[in-house]
């Protein structure tokens, strides 16, 4: 039985993950079609099977989202720069204090535009 763990993935490039991917749901389809015809020795080869695919799923992502890179990869994936530029434009730039009467007015907005539109329906 061969098992395809985290860290031999890792050792793989993105485009040999994709075309692992490939092969494996060719495999797949294969046993489902075996088993149908009660061929199929071992069953339990579908579900291991089923856990490489989304492991290697998961390893890919963890690469393009820049949590963690593969190994044999030094460069930075555009998707993981894009990213990491997104979550630096979403953080907001110090508040300045607000005015107690400010806080007030939020919640009376809410209000007065619930009130605006159901006297619009009416």
């Amino acid at each position: 039985m061969r098992d395809l763990k985290a860290e031999k993935i890792r050792d793989m490039t993105e485009d040999e993950i994709e075309n692992r991917i490939r092969e494996v749901h060719e495999e797949i389809f294969n046993l489902r079609f075996r088993n149908a015809m009660r061929q199929l020795q071992n069953p339990v080869l579908i579900r291991e099977r089923r856990r490489d695919i989304a492991r290697m799923q998961t390893i890919l992502k963890e690469h393009r989202s820049g949590v963690r890179k593969l190994s044999g990869h030094t460069g930075g994936s555009p998707q993981a720069e894009t990213r990491e530029a997104q979550v630096k434009a979403a953080k907001p730039a110090k508040a300045v204090k607000e005015s107690k009467q400010e806080p007030a007015d939020r919640k009376k907005a809410p209000k007065e535009a619930k009130k605006a539109t159901k006297e619009s329906k009416k």
